[in-house]
């Protein structure tokens, strides 16, 4: 379960990369993120390192529930900062469409998460 954790910490510090700046609200997921899933500060830095080499990529998980995790933490860390850049938009819809979600399916789990927020 850690290295599952670990992988979609890693997705979401790449995604966060993605406009190229981190924001405040942006920065307080990833840690927020980082201690609920007793992600050690070096692995935090190693991700962190990884972009400022420029290396941003996303791996997607095998198992369909772990795709649908993946994908609503990837919205929730976009909303985060209250505007979702249009890189940020086209690298979830291209995650998306890369887990076989439909735009449809799409939709629904974004509902989802925002349903979740109000």
């Amino acid at each position: 379960m850690h290295d599952e954790r670990l992988a979609l910490f890693h997705n979401l510090v790449n995604l966060a990369a993605v406009d190229h700046k981190f924001t405040e609200e942006e920065i307080g997921f990833l840690v927020d993120r980082a201690e609920a899933w007793d992600i050690p500060t070096d692995e935090f830095e190693t991700a962190l390192a990884g972009i400022s080499a420029g290396q941003i990529e996303v791996t997607i998980p095998a198992d369909h529930d772990r795709r649908v995790s993946m994908l609503k933490e990837m919205i929730r860390l976009m909303a985060v900062d209250g505007e979702m850049a249009e890189t940020e938009k086209r690298l979830c819809a291209s995650a998306s469409a890369q887990m076989d979600f439909t735009s449809v399916q799409f939709s629904e789990i974004l509902e989802e998460v925002i349903r979740e927020r109000n």
